[in-house]
């Protein structure tokens, strides 16, 4: 009898290069997504794995930035002096259009989450419950905090809890 997958594979992905206004979030993380090497020496990204992205990336991509000191912005780190960047207008939309351009570029339909607190997270629907959306965003943030300008985790091994019809 065959055991069950009980193993969960997260790994900062590096080479992400500076997001600016009007990237393409997909066309922007692919390549690096490509070149990623896992622990296993398995190299890039496979059908069942999830994306988590930083939610300042994506909303660089989308060109919300603004004067610094405006209220409601996320941290300034990494963006030019005297401007900062607001969350994502609508980031369950950005999330689901990361993953058809992901989807396009690698196939399989990979979950996508862009990090947030809960009522601003960017979770595409497709990545199990909102509990474990949750728990993947806060332990991506970990290696995003750990690994500075990693604003990109993937993680594999859990395949199994998504769903690839387009629902939306």
């Amino acid at each position: 009898m065959h055991a069950p997958h009980t193993s969960l594979l997260a790994v900062a992905v590096p080479g992400i290069p500076q997001a600016t206004m009007n990237d393409d979030v997909s066309a922007l993380i692919a390549p690096a997504l490509n070149e990623l090497v896992w622990p296993d020496g398995r190299l890039g990204i496979v059908r069942g794995d999830i994306i988590v992205i930083a939610r300042k990336l994506v909303a660089i991509c989308e060109g919300r930035m603004v004067k610094a000191g405006t209220s409601g912005v996320l941290s300034a780190g990494r963006t030019p002096r005297g401007i900062a960047v607001l969350p994502p207008e609508n980031p369950v939309s950005s999330a689901r259009a990361i993953r058809r351009g992901l989807d396009a570029r690698f196939g399989g339909r990979p979950g996508v989450i862009i990090t947030g607190d809960v009522a601003a997270a960017g979770v595409d629907s497709h990545v199990g419950t909102s509990r474990l959306r949750e728990d993947l965003a806060r332990m991506a943030d970990v290696l995003m905090n750990t690994y500075p300008g990693h604003p990109v985790v993937a993680i594999r091994g859990l395949g199994h809890l998504l769903t690839y019809e387009d629902q939306d």
